[in-house]
């Protein structure tokens, strides 16, 4: 009995060794100091990491090189990390993402302008365009912009969400695209909340392949004049319409290149990786990456690097307008375009033209497709004649699947002006046609003896 209270008596002096042994062998410190946090830009971000595929989501098929660009010049009502997980599944395409703009108001009146030019510049050589929740709207001459880059082929994503301010509808409604002011809800068949809805009626389409069923956290209904993609379960209503109806989410705009989705949380972690929400994500990045936009002469010089590999070839008039050639050489390389100087002409590759009017009859097959004339005057069906002395013509050729830009002058002196006003964008102000500039100059010719 005495030996058995003795053993007793000893445990807790037993737990108490082993404590002490156990501390000083593997303790390490006096407490645990978490690592500071990290913040990432967009372009900071490795995007192959991101947004795992479910299991049911297919692997991303690239397609071809190109450039999603994202507005956020209209204090839009999200942030980069909230779009960082779509923008990687459209990097996985061969794509780059361009965020413009920094998401602040403009309150200076005057950045308005410049505001206009960085978007006219962006979408020159853009391949798609994403436009979510801007709070301010889109001004006339800004969604001129974004209706020509549709007409050219560019595609456009829409995405609007009743959860959030946002002014989309006046850019909208220029692609037959009208958000409604409502929020979609079900109470009788929801995923936790009657505001998260299921869609699970699909119309057949690449958008909506492979999906059965998706959940939007916070969605509205869209009126188009397109086609519709998606449509609510049985029982869902509209806060603004006192009526169950076959409301729809997503839809086509006027035309195929126009995408308008009425929810952005499907796009945001962790909603992008519930049921087919990944799939849905992943089906629109493919849609955007596989713009087939269409190039013309005022987006110079970016039909020069929309897909092609292979180098442009800078073809002179005569060994007299060498620094000329090498003058248009270097501003190609400031846009990122490579070039050489060639002897001859390679009909398999793009091509710069750079010569005088003496010298037409060497490209004379273009200037013949185009309906211009070049002798004693110039002759072309979007001007007067106009006189040789101090002029430059410019012409966009791409009638052979290849991107033939050619510049014609009276002079040197006038050659490499037209050419400066090329590089700097200012030739955009003499385009008498969508491939075609001409420019009277004044004073361009050799300087007196």
């Amino acid at each position: 009995m005495t030996a058995r209270i003795a053993i007793i008596a000893l445990l807790p002096l037993c737990a108490v060794i082993a404590f002490l042994v156990a501390y000083f062998l593997f303790y390490r410190g006096s407490g645990y100091d978490a690592p500071p946090p990290v913040h990432l830009s967009l372009e900071q971000i490795d995007t192959t990491s991101l947004s795992p595929r479910a299991s049911g989501e297919p692997a991303p098929a690239r397609l071809r090189q190109g450039l999603l660009v994202v507005d956020a010049q209209h204090v839009n009502s999200f942030t980069e990390g909230e779009f960082a997980g779509f923008a990687s599944r459209v990097a996985d395409r061969g794509f780059v993402v361009e965020i413009l703009g920094d998401f602040t108001p403009i309150v200076d009146p005057s950045q308005v302008q410049p505001r206009y030019l960085q978007l006219a510049e962006k979408l020159r050589r853009a391949d798609s365009f994403a436009v979510i929740l801007p709070a301010l709207p889109f001004s006339e001459s800004e969604a001129a912009l974004v209706e020509e880059f549709v007409q050219k082929g560019g595609k456009l994503l829409l995405i609007s969400d009743p959860g959030r301010p946002q002014s989309i509808d006046g850019l909208a409604k220029r692609f037959g695209v009208d958000f409604q002011a409502d929020y979609l809800y079900n109470t009788t068949e929801n995923d936790a909340n009657f505001k998260r809805i299921f869609i699970r009626d699909f119309q057949p389409d690449q958008l909506t392949a492979g999906l059965e069923s998706i959940t939007l956290d916070y969605a509205g209904s869209v009126e188009s004049s397109g086609g519709r993609l998606a449509f609510v379960s049985p029982g869902t209503k509209s806060s603004l319409l006192d009526r169950v109806g076959d409301f729809s989410p997503i839809v086509w705009g006027d035309s195929r290149n126009v995408l308008a989705i009425a929810d952005f949380t499907f796009l945001v972690p962790t909603n992008d990786s519930l049921l087919d929400n990944g799939r849905l994500a992943s089906n629109i990045a493919d849609y955007l990456a596989d713009s087939q936009r269409e190039y013309f002469l005022p987006d110079f010089p970016y039909f020069y690097v929309s897909g092609r590999e292979d180098d442009v070839d800078i073809l002179l008039g005569s060994s007299g307008l060498l620094n000329v050639g090498l003058q248009a050489k270097s501003g190609l390389e400031g846009y990122g375009v490579s070039s050489q100087v060639v002897p001859v002409e390679d009909v398999s590759k793009d091509m710069m033209f750079l010569g005088l009017y003496d010298d037409a009859a060497q490209i004379g097959q273009y200037l013949q497709v185009a309906g211009i004339r070049v002798d004693d005057t110039i002759g072309t069906p979007f001007a007067p004649e106009l006189e040789l002395q101090d002029t430059a013509i410019t012409l966009l050729d791409q009638d052979q699947g290849r991107d033939v830009l050619i510049m014609l002058a009276d002079t040197p002196e006038t050659l490499a002006a037209a050419a400066a006003r090329l590089l700097t964008g200012e030739f955009r102000a003499d385009l008498v046609s969508d491939s075609v500039a001409i420019r009277k100059f004044e004073g361009q010719g050799p300087p007196a003896e």
